[in-house]
């Protein structure tokens, strides 16, 4: 397993996503989705202070986690939003954690010591 700290910053998504094109030795147009879902959430609406993401890759699994100790937020709770009939009805927003768990195999959230902990699963061909 490996881990970097990151901060709140936006800019931080391009550490982020070397970092996890690293750890599965190639760029996942998928994986790179749910991540930067994932982080922007974390630095627009988290009021956090550290941001840590924990990934391995074997077999084909990529198993990524983010930990912060913002404001407690359970994505898999949110219900899915109403997705528009047609592109002109879409809006800008409000997908992110729906396309996360279209996209993703499987997705555990936890909340320990004051701390989010936000664990992907994603099957990486």
């Amino acid at each position: 397993m490996k881990s970097i700290e990151l901060s709140r910053e936006l800019s931080e998504l391009y550490t982020l996503n070397e970092f996890l094109d690293d750890i599965i030795a190639k760029e996942d147009f998928q994986v790179r989705l749910i991540a930067e879902e994932v982080f922007v959430n974390i630095v627009n609406y988290s009021n956090t202070d550290l941001i840590k993401v924990n990934a391995s890759y074997e077999n084909s699994i990529l198993t990524f986690e983010f930990i912060d100790n913002g404001f407690e937020f359970n994505p898999l709770l949110k219900e899915d939003p109403k997705l528009p009939e047609s592109i002109e009805e879409a809006e800008v927003g409000g997908l992110g954690i729906h396309l996360t768990k279209e996209l993703a195999d499987d997705i555990k959230y936890e909340r320990k010591n004051d701390k989010n902990y936000l664990k992907i699963i994603k099957k990486v061909e």
